[in-house]
């Protein structure tokens, strides 16, 4: 391995520290037998109102828990943008951010500004995953993290007097006392908590891999909705010099997989 990737693993390891303990237990699913609940999507339109539409959000994220061996802490900086933009800066404690990436739906950069660093056109879903674990696209990041995974036209279902559900597809979204508290997506599990204006303030994401299990609490900060976000901050200005790096060189200098 190069020195330049040693030392981009540093400074990325310096920011991904090793956290304290595990993510708070999230709210159980449901158990027994289900009916049939018409009024289950419409509770969950009411709950989703922020969901139509959800044109840009913009945040600050606290993410903590465990990606296979690893446990990751981080500060990040967060701007999203439909269909499929998406920008997240990893805060070093001063200076410039240890990472920057950024895509407009179209192109796709990874940078580190301080190692001149910079992964050119993959998929965001690859980059994530590299990073944190976490193989989702931008469009499903942002969905995701705001809690607008399901369709209200959903099947819906009840269970006894506080719990409700809604299927649509590989989707699935629990209600408890009419406030969206998990869901399970394509083989994530999703549990929501601290709902702030009907926007929850923390989002557990877990999944057993091959890898090891991934766990991970995204913890959210001020939260900005529908704003007006200039387009050239899904695009980044690579310095010149800037030594490119694959999407394999990311994986093997990765803090996830570094033993």
């Amino acid at each position: 391995m190069s020195a330049r990737l040693v030392a981009r693993r540093a400074a990325v390891c310096g920011l991904l520290l090793l956290a304290t303990g595990c993510a708070a237990r999230g709210p159980l699913r449901p158990g027994g037998t289900a009916a049939d609940d018409a009024t289950a999507p419409s509770a969950l339109a009411v709950a989703t109102t922020h969901c139509s539409p959800l044109r840009t959000a913009t945040t600050e994220i606290r993410l903590a828990g465990r990606a296979g061996p690893q446990r990751i802490r981080a500060r990040l900086l967060a701007g999203f943008a439909e269909p499929a933009s998406v920008r997240l800066e990893a805060l070093a404690p001063f200076g410039a951010p240890a990472l920057v990436l950024a895509s407009d739906g179209a192109a796709t950069t990874l940078l580190f500004p301080r190692e001149k660093q910079v992964l050119r056109d993959a998929p965001v879903a690859s980059v994530l995953e590299a990073l944190t674990g976490l193989a989702l696209d931008a469009s499903e990041l942002r969905r995701m993290i705001f809690g607008c995974l399901a369709p209200p036209d959903g099947r819906g279902e009840r269970y006894g007097a506080a719990w409700q559900a809604v299927t649509a597809g590989d989707t699935r979204v629990y209600l408890r006392d009419g406030v969206p508290v998990a869901a399970d997506y394509r083989g994530w599990q999703i549990d929501y908590a601290g709902h702030v204006s009907g926007i929850a303030r923390q989002v557990r994401v877990r999944r057993a891999v091959a890898a090891g299990p991934i766990d991970l609490t995204a913890t959210l900060g001020e939260v900005e909705l529908n704003i007006d976000l200039d387009p050239r901050a899904f695009v980044v200005d690579v310095p010149a010099g800037a030594a490119a790096i694959s999407l394999d060189d990311l994986r093997q200098s990765s803090p996830l997989t570094a033993r």
